[in-house]
């Protein structure tokens, strides 16, 4: 006999069989056994959960010789066999993606005025991908489907419902089909195992049912081709080497490398999936709906409830959640999705999770919000661990603080400089990006000091403390100005605003005098508005100072080096009239003759006078 796969061999043949969808295949049978069927259908619902199957069964049901009291066909009578087979002439099932015009349509009407192939028989049209119908094929078809012959029924199948017109949908008895669960999945795949006489594993059938995402018919060609790969055996691991997968073990360490900053492992992690043939597309994917769990197991105690995953999914999902704050999830979720649509677009798989590892183990790398929120929830969580009293908890307005210092060492006491008969700590210059360093405090206790006696608008302290006394001026030197420039500089977009930003975004820092910040402008016009704007250099003051430890001054220069005070008035403007702007002497008037010779090496011809 011809080999049948495996989604026809075990097709259901009665309403009983059906996986999934009591609520339709009840209905249905009770019709049927009363005699009150609709005179047109409309089954609507994702591939492979039963639509196509179920509207056989119910052409089954209406012409079966020995129906059952339940409403459901015996599979056994000739009409039955007939209509399994295929061979029925009171069965008519259609495409509409190729019937889909006018003459299709006027046709069919042609083929529905003709008489039953047996007295008492009923014909059923089965429309599949109902959707594909044209509009004016729709209408053509709204008076037949309305009323058609007292012995005719239709039924139209659709994954798109919302595409066919209204008048169509408000002429039928609509059923929606759903997507079939994950245990209900596995259990039938388990029953068509045993059937075949394959070994299984429970987590490999669970796998295959998490991946067909509801559908029958994929899950039963999933599980076809993993018994084939493994000889007979469906294991987890054959299920990942077939359709790719990167596992559970993997979104865990992709999880631990983000909590640790550990861009490294997250590169080795690619490059070994790469290595093992995993789709790095599907291991974005993956990722994505795993950060998703994590981030419901967040705000959600019943995640178990609300998610249909196996347990051991979810328990990871809560222990990734203790490991993990909120903001980092969200923003893992965020460029992952990022990543995802990238990917979508063409362009180079292995390359695209590269970065996205990168940006997600190290935040630093990023100017966005999310990315200093992050780094703002590290240095809260390392100083409350480090004062472990009230006074160091997180702020509730943590989000509101853009600004975040992104050096190397721990927090430092208040004194800058070290001891005499210390050396000094040597200039970092790392190959990688280091950590992100906390704010320097002004005091001994865990809480950073704030950037003046009254935060600007919209900006809350790190730490909530009681009024921090007056700063002394800060020490630092220019390659410490250049560690925490990053950080400063990306903190400035949001806090300065779009017509100061494109004022702000090219200075760079060109000197540091005594405390004071000199920031080199290119461009004249720029300097002087910024300079003439009090409010940019008090901005940009508070947030180095909180960097810095200390008060800081902020003046612009321009790029010839001159310098501009923090009021914005100018030097002593120079007298147009003044004799400093010539070079020497008043010059005397040239004769114009005696300088074109000089300059262009004309000649003069003399003039002669004619006859």
């Amino acid at each position: 006999m011809e080999y049948l796969a495996l989604y026809r061999k075990y097709r259901p043949a009665t309403f009983e069989e059906v996986v999934g969808q009591g609520h339709v295949t009840a209905t249905l049978a009770r019709e049927a056994a009363e005699g009150r069927v609709a005179h047109a259908y409309l089954f609507a619902g994702p591939r492979g959960t039963g639509k196509t199957t179920t509207a056989r069964i119910l052409a089954k049901a209406l012409n079966c010789a020995n129906l059952g009291t339940d409403g459901s066909p015996d599979a056994t009578c000739d009409s039955c066999v007939a209509i399994a087979a295929g061979s029925s002439f009171d069965v008519m099932e259609l495409d509409a993606a190729s019937h889909n015009s006018v003459e299709d349509i006027r046709e069919l009407r042609n083929r529905i005025s003709t008489m039953a192939s047996a007295e008492g028989s009923r014909r059923v049209y089965i429309l599949d991908e109902a959707h594909m119908l044209s509009k004016a094929a729709g209408n053509a078809l709204l008076k037949t489907l309305e009323e058609p012959p007292e012995m005719v029924h239709f039924v139209l199948a659709t994954t798109e419902p919302y595409k066919l017109l209204d008048t169509i949908r408000s002429r039928s008895q609509r059923f929606d089909f759903h997507p079939v669960g994950t245990e209900n999945l596995a259990a039938h795949l388990t029953r068509i195992s045993e059937l075949e006489g394959y070994k299984t594993d429970t987590a490999a059938l669970i796998q295959i049912a998490r991946h067909a995402a509801g559908s029958v018919r994929d899950s039963l060609s999933l599980l076809e081709q993993v018994a084939a790969l493994g000889d007979g055996s469906v294991t987890p691991q054959g299920v990942r080497r077939a359709l790719g997968l990167a596992g559970l073990d993997a979104m865990n360490r992709l999880a631990t490398a983000i909590a640790t900053r550990d861009a490294r492992a997250g590169l080795e992690l690619v490059a070994e999936l790469a290595g093992d043939g995993v789709d790095l597309r599907r291991f974005i994917g993956e990722a994505v709906g795993f950060f998703r769990g994590v981030f419901l197991s967040h705000y959600a105690p019943n995640v178990s409830e609300i998610a249909d995953e196996p347990a051991d999914v979810i328990e990871a999902w809560k222990l990734v959640s203790t490991e993990l704050p909120a903001s980092d999830v969200l923003r893992a979720v965020d460029l992952l999705g990022d990543a995802l649509v990238r990917l979508r677009d063409g362009r180079e798989e292995r390359l695209m999770a590269e970065m996205a590892m990168i940006k997600l183990a190290r935040p630093e790398f990023s100017t966005d919000t999310e990315a200093l929120v992050s780094r703002i929830d590290r240095v809260e969580r390392k100083l409350a661990a480090a004062g472990g009293g009230e006074g160091a908890a997180p702020s509730p307005d943590r989000y509101a603080h853009k600004h975040q210092r992104t050096t190397q060492a721990e927090p430092e006491p208040s004194e800058s400089r070290p001891a005499p008969d210390e050396d000094p700590a040597p200039e970092p210059a790392p190959t990688e990006p280091t950590e992100e360093k906390a704010p320097r405090p002004a005091s001994t206790t865990s809480a950073p000091a704030s950037g003046s006696t009254e935060p600007p608008p919209g900006a809350a302290p790190l730490i909530p403390t009681a009024d921090p006394p007056d700063r002394s001026p800060a020490k630092f030197s220019m390659s410490e100005l250049q560690a925490v420039w990053p950080g400063l500089f990306g903190s400035l977009r949001d806090l300065l605003g779009a017509r100061r930003w494109a004022l702000f975004r090219e200075v760079i820092p060109a000197a540091v005098e005594d405390g004071t910040i000199v920031l080199q402008v290119p461009h004249d016009f720029h300097r002087e508005q910024l300079s003439n704007d009090p409010a940019v250099a008090s901005i940009v003051a508070t947030h180095a100072g909180d960097l810095l430890g200390g008060e800081v001054q902020v003046r612009f220069q321009g790029a010839s080096g001159q310098a501009v005070p923090l009021d914005g008035v100018d030097d002593d403007e120079i007298d147009p009239e003044s004799e400093e702007l010539f070079d020497g002497d008043e010059t005397e008037e040239q004769d114009p003759t005696a300088l074109l010779e000089e300059e262009l090496g004309a000649t003069v011809i003399e003039e002669t006078e004619g006859e």
